[in-house]
């Protein structure tokens, strides 16, 4: 691959970049590594591996450092930091508390945890201490309403960006770390090592105390905590129970903090099968869902849950038969978000029990839903967000419509057209923390053409004032911009992946994206948007406003990810209070399984396609 390593794509920036941001990526390692100054990093010879399984399944976070996108194939405003140090996991969310410091993963998936990122300052998430929850649940196995639970916390210890970099430059394994076994009679494990059901594997676990690279016992247990950070929870005791923990949201009236559980069901419906772990979670089944509410201490650290607002399974007939749970009630919640004022919690769905995913607005006083937006067939409502501080005249809130068509319905899309995802936003009155607001109920889409359609609540009351609403359209799958192709993947040069394998429509185009960011940076308007896909991308587009405060894209660029070796699997994000994008990547990769099967996956095989120009 002729010496390339993706950091001397970035290193000539760094001198642009805010003090704060300047101290979190040369904490990052890329700058350490492209200078040649840090002692562990591996020798970039030709035979070098491009990438790695550890190079996944963090949050990344993007800055803005200027004002201008720039003439280049990518944007010449922008830096990406990937967090090592906040644990490897199926990143749904990496959610920022009030205090700049605390940081809460939805980890998505099977069996899996709560954790939670503690970093050394505020505003900067490249070093810290990480932990992982155990709950202890105060209710009957088999609660019908969700469980009562008490939360304590299990720390990992303190890692770098620096520090976990270093042992992924060293080409570190699986099995630098674990020594791992199959239960020799499938219920139990031999007492020299620890029963382990994350992710949905019965496995028999050990940590080790030295391995090939000649790491000390603490490195090696420091490299497990971030690298195979669900493992690591199960091995030190933590709850890895969780199914489907998606999105994460905070009321600082309440001091609580709301999560989305999609699904209710697997480990957190029944027993361990492996003999030695702890059954934290056993509430009866629920396939709609629900929503819990987590009391929060004053370092933010949350003591105990119980379920706020759970679906309902329900059976219909006619043209409703598909939906399989209460229309007038969520499924599979999935986004949740505070900040359109003090006692609206927004909730959004990713489901196939609902024919048409949907927004809802909870009222927290109340306990009401009210139903706000809805989606085309086959498409997932993401990124709800409310921003205050875009505009003095208006309030936006942003909403994607994800793989129209997509995920049901296939049939019923009559083009390539039809199946484009949409970035869209609803002007808001300005809305204060202690106004009354009430949405107009939506109607559930009946008719075809009703289904067809992404469509919002036609009016929000303010303290009894009424406001007629809209969804506008930023852009669309495959809209272009210039040269760019908004959704089209690049490789690591910044060159169209025009024949990526994973594409959803021609020419290499994408209809999943996941969640937009709007930024201000001195005065200007950006928008951030990342998308789910394997060899996972980002884009940022300039926008102005006119008189009406309607947001208008004068500008389009995707982001240069090749600081981070690439992205993987975006999904939810969030703008953080110091001014920076911060996504998620999603699902990493077995590191066990890999390195058994010789390096093959099928889901890092299209992450491998953004280096195709890199060999």
């Amino acid at each position: 691959m002729s010496g390339w390593h993706p950091c001397w794509f970035q290193t000539l920036r760094i001198l642009k970049m805010s003090n704060l941001f300047k101290r979190t990526l040369l904490a990052s390692a890329c700058v350490v590594q492209a200078f040649g100054l840090s002692a562990l990093a591996a020798d970039h010879s030709s035979d070098a591996p491009v990438t790695s399984i550890y190079r996944i399944g963090y949050p990344v976070e993007v800055s803005i450092i200027g004002k201008e996108l720039g003439n280049a194939a990518t944007a010449q405003n922008t830096l990406a930091v990937k967090h090592y140090a906040m644990g490897r996991l199926a990143w749904e969310l990496a959610y920022v508390m009030p205090d700049h410091r605390t940081a809460y993963a939805g980890d998505d998936g099977t069996n899996r945890g709560m954790f939670r990122f503690v970093a050394d300052r505020a505003g900067d998430l490249s070093s810290g201490t990480l932990y992982a929850a155990k709950l202890t649940q105060k209710t009957a196995a088999g609660d019908k309403n969700g469980g009562k639970f008490d939360i304590s916390w299990i720390s990992f210890g303190h890692a770098s960006n620096q520090e976990i970099d270093s042992y992924i430059q060293r080409g570190i394994q699986f099995s630098d770390m674990f020594d791992a076994a199959d239960p020799s009679d499938k219920k139990s494990c031999t007492p020299d090592f620890v029963p382990s059901e994350a992710d949905g594997k019965k496995e028999c676990l050990k940590l080790k105390t030295a391995n090939r690279l000649g790491m000390s016992a603490l490195q090696i247990r420091n490299a497990a905590s971030r690298l195979e950070s669900l493992r690591f929870a199960a091995y030190v005791g933590a709850t890895t129970e969780f199914r489907k923990f998606e999105g994460v949201t905070y009321d600082p009236v309440r001091k609580q903090m709301y999560i989305a559980i999609s699904e209710i069901s697997k480990a957190m419906a029944s027993g361990p099968s492996l003999a030695g772990i702890d059954d934290d979670i056993n509430v009866a089944g629920n396939k709609c869902g629900g929503v819990y509410k987590l009391n929060v201490n004053d370092e933010f650290a949350t003591t105990s849950m119980q379920a706020l607002v759970l679906g309902k399974p329900k059976t219909y007939e006619g043209n409703l038969a598909s939906n399989t749970c209460d229309l007038d009630g969520i499924a599979s919640p999935d986004n949740v978000v505070m900040g359109l004022n003090n006692d609206t919690l927004i909730i959004g769905e990713d489901t196939d029990a609902h024919q048409n995913d949907v927004l809802w607005a909870y009222d927290l006083k109340s306990n009401k839903l009210t139903r706000i937006f809805s989606t085309p067939y086959g498409s997932e409502t993401t990124s709800p967000w409310v921003y205050k501080n875009i505009s003095d005249k208006v309030d936006y809130m942003i909403t994607v419509v994800q793989h129209p068509y997509g995920e049901s319905d296939e049939d019923k899309a009559t083009s390539d057209a039809d199946k484009r995802a949409y970035i869209g936003y609803t002007k808001l009155p300005k809305i204060k923390a202690k106004d009354k607001v009430v949405f107009d109920m939506l109607p559930v889409a009946q008719t075809d053409a009703e289904k067809r359609v992404a469509k919002i609540s036609p009016r929000v009351r303010v303290n009894g004032q009424a406001h007629a609403l809209s969804y506008t359209t930023l852009y669309r799958s495959g809209d272009k911009v210039g040269e760019t192709i908004f959704g089209q993947h690049i490789d690591v040069s910044g060159r169209p992946m025009t024949g990526y394998s994973k594409a959803d429509l021609p020419m290499g185009i994408s209809t999943s994206p996941d969640h937009t960011t709007l930024l201000k940076k001195d005065g200007a308007i950006f928008s951030i948007t990342q998308f789910e896909e394997g060899a996972g991308m980002m884009f940022i587009s300039k926008l102005i406003t006119n008189a009406s405060g309607d947001l208008i894209p004068v500008g389009l660029k995707p982001i240069d990810l090749s600081g981070v070796y690439g992205g993987y699997t975006f999904c939810a994000g969030m703008p953080t209070a110091w001014g920076t994008h911060l996504g998620g990547e999603e699902y990493p990769v077995d590191a066990n399984a890999f390195e058994k099967s010789g390096g093959k996956d099928k889901y890092f095989a299209p992450y491998l396609e953004y280096f195709s120009t890199a060999k």
